[in-house]
């Protein structure tokens, strides 16, 4: 991420800050922290002008040198603040105020006094929405690694279960917990899968894996039973709609007029959409670009997003069919899994 370090150190400079600071002090990994290094040790990364330094404890050395490339690794073996104190000699230092804590606030206030701190979180959310050929790289694995089949279980339970344990024996993480929404239950994007039998109807499944730090994010419905024509006609119609929201968008694109794009494809079902039209995926799994309503991103080339409308119709059933898409001349899709109705 050598790359995205000089974009935040050219920020710096151009901000008149001091340097800016990026914390990993707890088990809960710091996304930009993460983002910014490879690295999910304890840590502080420092970007000054002209230097990048990552502050690491004596047990974190070894691993750090390894895996940080570009950095200047240094060692803090009883006193954090005190080795801190010597890189930090101007007055405006840039924070990530989003993922500082009121008490790491209060901290530094103590031990680095007479400073003014900056925030600089929402320009790190616009670095990170445009992704690095490596990043791709990784985001394509992720996405491949999603479905690979639906057998026949006995309850909503034992598909998320099953999606678990293969992601597991596959070397990955879970992006989010698994959605199972079967029958009645699919008329609720957010559904809980339960421990009752798989009702008859359509049933959402939206699953992603991290893959080397990075999200993907799938959804695709299936049928239990077997559907009327009626069922067939309305499935061909959101799968229809879903693709020509995709082809639709272009590079630099508002993401409102992808929303609004979106409410004409679905005609007489805009009503029946109620939720925002997707997401960008990276380190987290909800990122910038954010493809809603009221949104002021833009759609920029090298962006990775989910397109993913859904219509829902209260207690009786419900469809989404989501993809991974990639910015480039042209959206390109990185989830290749079959969007055909498939039956069981």
């Amino acid at each position: 991420m050598k790359q995205k370090r000089k974009e935040l150190q050219h920020y710096v400079k151009k901000k008149k800050l001091h340097c800016a600071l990026f914390f990993n002090l707890s088990m809960n990994i710091d996304p930009n922290f993460f983002y910014l290094t490879h690295y999910d040790g304890y840590g502080c990364l420092i970007l000054l002008k002209d230097r990048e330094i990552l502050l690491v404890p004596e047990m974190e050395l070894q691993r750090a040198r390894r895996t940080v490339k570009g950095v200047q690794v240094k060692v803090y073996r009883k006193n954090f603040w005190e080795v801190l104190r010597k890189y930090i000699k101007g007055k405006y230092i840039g924070l990530d105020f989003n993922a500082i804590t009121l008490s790491m606030i209060k901290s530094l206030r103590k031990e680095i006094k007479g400073k003014r701190f900056v925030d600089v979180s929402a320009l790190v959310r616009n670095i990170r929405s445009v992704k690095t050929k490596k990043e791709i790289g990784i985001l394509r694995k992720a996405c491949s690694k999603c479905f690979r089949n639906f057998r026949n279980f006995d309850t909503e339970k034992d598909v998320s279960g099953f999606l678990y344990i293969e992601t597991i024996r596959d070397g990955c993480e879970l992006s989010f917990p698994p959605i199972v929404a079967s029958g009645s239950g699919s008329a609720e994007p957010h559904h809980t899968p339960k421990d009752y039998k798989l009702k008859k109807g359509f049933c959402i499944i939206d699953f992603g894996v991290k893959y080397q730090g990075y999200c993907s994010d799938t959804t695709r419905t299936v049928y239990i039973g077997k559907p009327s024509e009626k069922d067939k006609e309305i499935y061909q119609f959101m799968l229809t709609a879903q693709d020509n929201m995709i082809r639709s968008i272009k590079p630099g694109q508002r993401c409102t007029r992808a929303y609004d794009h979106s409410l004409k494809e679905l005609g007489q079902y805009a009503k029946n959409f109620t939720h925002g039209l997707g997401h960008g995926v990276g380190v987290e799994i909800h990122e910038l670009p954010d493809l809603r309503m009221k949104s002021k991103s833009r759609i920029e080339e090298g962006a990775v997003f989910t397109v993913e409308p859904g219509i829902y119709f209260y207690n009786r059933f419900g469809i989404r069919i989501e993809d991974t898409v990639l910015m480039e001349k042209r959206p390109v899709l990185l989830t290749r899994i079959s969007k055909k109705l498939r039956i069981f």
